[in-house]
């Protein structure tokens, strides 16, 4: 386990783009965003392989870091910046001013932490992680009441002969999935260019931020997450006994999926997707395990057959809603839209469980993207509450065509990467698998109990496809 005094602090600095590349901005909240401003961070962990010295580390490699993570932020500004939360009624919103604003950037060296326990899939207690998780600063507060507050914070860790760790944690009011995503690929091609001219290579088109001011409310969304910003005090605590694990579907796995989905399906319907399939069976084996969990109590719920369990999704906004001019599917900043699928536990735990989920799933998002979208948002917050309250609330991080494996910073691909904020958020990691097998690899943060339960019914379940 990885413990505070095992880590060297060997220097902290900030990173911004160079003054005068980026004026200072602002940028206002859109209803896309508010919601984030009382949910978790973001929080990532990317592993990569490193033979060589910290010496040399600091020597040869981190100076190129430092230097492309600087032209990055030129594009990625709001990273950079902060978040400005005024007194009510004033709304927040994000600000960069040349000059003054920057990202805190710490190298750290681990003494005798065990890199291959970090990177393996087999669970672990989710602490071994937290040393190597940057701590966003809390907030400055001016006598004003006006609270400023860092978006962005990496930590980059190095492991003497076995590997580095480039984490991140960030405000998610600032950017969703895609935007993160983007940014970091934006970063990865330009340290791998090792300081050639930016205008040689082939780079990630930047960012849009110019789109911010044509997203407009439809109906007093943002309103609505302001008044409960306003009104609680947001905490995220976790388990003290939580730990967290990797399981990879293979691509065998999910064709044999698709074929049963296909079989059982009308002959006009569509393909059912990797995603659909992928998201089903693992919805039905965590529901059954929380279920199985906790049965000691199961005869004091009322109607349990008749309960719902609910699962939120969400789908990308971008060039699928119109104003005055489409949002561009390079747009900086949320751009999300949550759709809740729900399924009756007689259903969701009976014999055909996971053709009832695959069924519920590929409908709820073909509805969402066959309809307006900004006509929809305004009963979004009612949905959001809904999965919300209902029993063992169940969500997505990530997503395999995200390529979150896509990262080398000429260093080669991740050998492991952790979305950590699943430990807060109730979340199930999605992502391309690490291995190159076109599979899909699906991360958990659960009770040791729980998680054991898990392996058991996830190993029983895949061997009825393996016969």
């Amino acid at each position: 386990m990885a413990h505070l005094q095992s880590l060297n602090i060997l220097e902290t600095s900030h990173i911004s783009p160079l003054k005068g590349t980026v004026p200072s901005t602002t940028l206002p909240l859109t209803f896309f965003d508010a919601p984030w401003l009382t949910l978790p961070l973001g929080e990532s962990l990317f592993f990569f392989s490193y033979q060589n010295s910290t010496e040399r580390f600091l020597r040869d490699y981190l100076p190129n870091l430092k230097q492309s993570l600087s032209v990055t932020l030129q594009h990625f500004f709001p990273y950079a910046g902060k978040l400005i939360t005024l007194p009510r009624p004033d709304p927040p919103y994000l600000r960069y001013n040349d000059g003054q604003d920057s990202l805190l950037f710490t190298v750290a060296e681990s003494l005798g932490t065990d890199f291959d326990l970090l990177i393996t899939d087999s669970p672990k207690d989710i602490s071994v992680l937290h040393d190597f998780l940057p701590k966003l600063p809390p907030p400055h507060v001016s006598p004003e009441g006006i609270q400023t507050r860092p978006i962005m914070v990496i930590q980059v860790t190095i492991f003497p002969g076995r590997g580095i760790c480039i984490g991140n944690t960030s405000s998610h009011v600032a950017g969703d999935g895609v935007t993160f995503t983007h940014f970091m690929k934006y970063w990865m091609s330009l340290t791998r260019s090792n300081g050639r001219d930016p205008a040689t290579l082939l780079l990630p088109s930047p960012p849009v931020h110019s789109c911010r001011n044509v997203i407009k409310d439809p109906g007093q969304v943002t309103a609505g997450h302001l008044e409960r910003f306003w009104s609680q005090n947001a905490s995220h605590p976790t388990s003290e006994n939580m730990v967290r694990a990797t399981f990879t579907m293979s691509r065998n796995l999910i064709d044999k999926l698709k074929s049963l989905v296909t079989t059982e399906q009308s002959e006009n319907q569509s393909p059912v997707s990797t995603f659909v399939v992928t998201l089903a069976f693992t919805w039905v084996n965590l529901i059954k395990t929380l279920v199985q969990e906790s049965s000691e109590t199961e005869d004091k719920v009322e109607d349990k057959d008749e309960q719902v369990f609910n699962l939120m999704i969400n789908v990308d906004c971008r060039n699928r809603i119109k104003y005055t001019e489409p949002i561009p599917s390079t747009y900086f900043g949320n751009c999300m839209a949550p759709g809740i699928v729900s399924v009756k536990k007689r259903d969701l735990l009976g014999e055909k469980g996971f053709l009832v989920a695959s069924d519920a799933i590929t409908w709820r998002i073909k509805d969402m993207l066959s309809s307006d979208l900004l006509k929809t948002a305004p009963s979004w917050g009612q949905g959001v509450r809904k999965w919300v309250m209902s029993r063992f609330p169940t969500s997505i991080a990530g997503a395999p065509k995200l390529g979150l494996y896509d990262m080398d910073f000429g260093l080669g691909k991740p050998c492991k990467m952790e979305l950590v904020h699943i430990e807060t958020g109730g979340s199930i990691a999605f992502s391309e698998s690490r291995d190159g097998s076109n599979g899909v690899d699906i991360g958990f943060a659960l009770e040791k109990t729980e998680m054991d339960t898990f392996v058991s019914i996830w190993q029983h379940e895949i061997k009825k496809f393996n016969k």
